[in-house]
């Protein structure tokens, strides 16, 4: 009888080699993290000027930050639901941490903002991108593993069952 046949039905095997629980864990930092920006977005819709050298400064930010949101909370539902395809809104997410740093620091009005947000890359921003690469590769790791234990069930099956 091959492994994947003698699992009780209904149940669901660990999510990256972690027990629900962690699991569940890992969801709730993702809404968190999505719930601390949408304030952070107001403050910035508020708050950052109309204009400066770019017409559309404020809406861009705004609208930046909208969009990280949506990948943050992407990436809890899919760790919530135990579902793989979490990795897809966890690389966005990854990618749009990195971006919204480099652009925080570039576009830094004086030395104390550039200060400022060179902290918060170093501090929020780029070991949340790093920690959301963390699990893409625990994902793909995982993937992989169960590819190839399917692979070699179906090979060691006898055909006449």
């Amino acid at each position: 009888m091959s492994k994947r046949t003698s699992r009780n039905p209904g149940t669901r095997p660990d999510f990256l080699g972690i027990n629900r629980l962690q699991v569940r864990l890992l969801g709730w930092i993702f809404s968190v993290g999505a719930v601390v920006l949408v304030p952070w977005t107001a403050y910035l819709a508020y708050t950052l000027p109309n204009r400066t050298i770019d017409t559309h400064y404020r809406i861009a930010w705004v609208g930046f930050d909208v969009l990280l949101v949506v990948t943050i909370f992407l990436t809890a539902y899919y760790t919530f639901r135990m579902d793989p395809r979490v990795e897809l809104p966890a690389t966005a997410l990854a990618t749009l941490l990195v971006v919204d740093a480099w652009f925080d620091i570039m576009t830094s009005s004086n030395r104390t903002a550039a200060l400022a947000a060179v902290f918060l890359a170093l501090t929020v921003e780029i070991p949340s991108a790093l920690f959301s690469i963390y699990i893409v590769r625990r994902i793909n790791h995982h993937v992989d593993t169960l590819a190839e234990t399917a692979t070699l069930d179906g090979l060691d099956s006898d055909p006449s069952d």
